[in-house]
Parts: C-alpha cells; sequence; structure tokens
C-alpha cells in the first residue's frame, strides 16, 4: 500500500464530494453540492493562498482529505499565525491503515513551515472515534476542540 499526500485538484472533487458524504453521514441538513458547484466553489479555494485542501491517495487514489487554512495576521504569539483544519475524513475502508495519520501530519508540517503557533480543530461530540485519533496523534483536548501546539 502506497500512501501520498497533496493538494487536492479539480478533478478530486467527486471524490470530496463522496468522502463528506461519509463525514456527514447523512445527517447534514443540506443538500449536498453537484459536482458543477463544487467544482465552481473549488476554484475559490484553491485561489485562496491560506487555504489548502489536501488528500491522501492509496494507490494512486483518494481516500481522505483535509480542508487546511492559515490564519493570519495575529495581534498575538509575536504576530504568529495559527492553522485550523475542517473536514476531516478518511474512507471507511482505509481507517487504521495509516492514511489520516499521514493527513494530518503533512497538514501539522505545512501549519509549522507557515509559522503558525497552533494547528487547531472542532469536532462533533458524537465522533468519538475521531477524537481517539486525535488524541494518539498528538493533540490535545481542550472545551472548544483540539489542538497542536507546534512550539
Amino acid at each position: 500500500m502506497s500512501v501520498a499526500v497533496r493538494p487536492a485538484v479539480v478533478a478530486d472533487v467527486p471524490a470530496l464530494l463522496d468522502l463528506y458524504q461519509q463525514l456527514s453521514g447523512g445527517l447534514s441538513p443540506d443538500p449536498p453540492l453537484t459536482v458543477a458547484e463544487a467544482e465552481a466553489k473549488f476554484a475559490g479555494i484553491a485561489a485562496d493562498p491560506d487555504r489548502t485542501v489536501l488528500v491522501a491517495t492509496v494507490d494512486g487514489v483518494v481516500a481522505a482529505t483535509v480542508d487546511l487554512l492559515i490564519v493570519r495576521p495575529s495581534l498575538t504569539h509575536g504576530g504568529r499565525p495559527w492553522a485550523a483544519v475542517e473536514n476531516v475524513v478518511v474512507d471507511d475502508r482505509h481507517h487504521r491503515r495509516g492514511v489520516g495519520r499521514a493527513l494530518m501530519k503533512e497538514a501539522a508540517r505545512r501549519a509549522r513551515e507557515a509559522d503558525c503557533h497552533r494547528l487547531q480543530l472542532l469536532s462533533s461530540q458524537r465522533r468519538t472515534e475521531a477524537h481517539a485519533f486525535y488524541r494518539a496523534i498528538g493533540m490535545d483536548a481542550s472545551p472548544q476542540g483540539f489542538r497542536l501546539f507546534l512550539e
């Protein structure tokens, strides 16, 4: 099994939509975007230099994703930015195979490269399996979600 992590491209949008369906579990009150709608929105995301949708591929097939946002400027921590991750999802078929770990490692690397002082995410209380994963990769739980201090 070969895992690679890279920025998403527009051709990944259908796979991303499939992953987001797994993430929501059909519980989202919003209808899913069509591929055309998602491609148009992806163009805006891709144009933002402080935002990157990352994908992890297994043997060339998209198996996981995370949305990384660098928040700057900051008036705290010496002006250093901070990073947030959202929409962390690993295809059910690839749980416990190192795919999510590789994805989050790359997100943290990019946040460190941007001189961020922390990487933060929010997670629904019902996602207890995900919480165990975040703790296992070194993130600290807080009332606001999970954080990884990068200093």
